[in-house]
């Protein structure tokens, strides 16, 4: 028989009772455009004020409901995405979109289970396409960036952001650059054929991509495997190494 002591036992009963007295729960639905629920969709609670950590998040069930348990006391954007079908994450400013706001609740001792309604925002458009040895046409890692062209201090970068082989969202109708560079290998940028370094993909639309590196030569040969690993590991942790190249 295992024993705990009692002044164990009330202290394990106090911390329970604090966690319990100091958190609270949002739950709610998720719709799309035409107001239908919304299953499968991933649902976050992310707290307005200051924030390290893993953001609270729930998926969906069959009926579009969710419940996010656990949250301490403030202020919280809800917001809810589903990438799988185009619905970007639109806590990530990359894919904001004019005149659209998240859901915002308050929990605190008075308010401490919250319901909300949750709109899914306009579908993204996707680009995909390969990343290529000019050359040898063998596949190519490449460190990449995405930058709007209406809020040029927004964009993404690092490695693996466009892989050797890629499907990402973008925001929709919205103009952005894309740029890729890889030790050994001179810059890509993207043109069109009218020479304009824009790229706009439509809401639901995809554009294909074939991306050719051309190597600039021995001198700054392509990293070995063993490099390449190694910069992939350090990316991983710290984003790619080199900052973007200028046009």
């Amino acid at each position: 028989m295992i024993r705990i002591a009692l002044p164990m036992l009330l202290m394990l009963a106090s911390v329970a009772s604090q966690d319990v007295g100091s958190s609270g729960v949002v739950r709610g639905i998720v719709l799309d455009a035409n107001g239908q629920s919304v299953a499968a969709a991933r649902a976050k609670a992310s707290f307005t004020g200051s924030f390290d950590g893993i953001v609270p998040n729930a998926l969906t069930d069959s009926s579009g409901r969710f419940v996010i348990e656990h949250l301490p006391w403030g202020e919280y954007y809800v917001t809810a995405a589903k990438e799988q079908e185009g619905y970007p994450d639109q806590t990530n400013a990359f894919y904001n979109e004019p005149n659209s706001y998240p859901a915002v609740v308050e929990l605190d001792p008075h308010h401490r289970d919250q319901a909300v309604t949750v709109h899914l925002g306009r579908r993204a458009g996707t680009i995909v396409g390969k990343v290529v040895n000019a050359k040898t046409h063998e596949p190519v890692e490449a460190c990449a960036e995405l930058r709007r062209k209406d809020e040029p201090s927004v964009a993404l970068s690092g490695m693996g952001l466009i892989g050797s082989s890629f499907r990402r969202l973008v925001p929709a109708d919205t103009p952005f650059t894309l740029a890729l560079w890889q030790r050994g290998y001179e810059p890509w940028f993207y043109r069109d054929q009218d020479g304009s370094d824009s790229l706009r993909v439509g809401e639901g639309q995809e554009v294909k991509l074939e991306i050719q590196m051309q190597p600039n030569g021995e001198k700054n040969r392509p990293p070995s495997d063993e490099e390449l690993k190694a910069m992939v590991e350090s990316a991983a942790t710290s984003g790619c190494s080199t900052p973007p190249p200028t046009r």
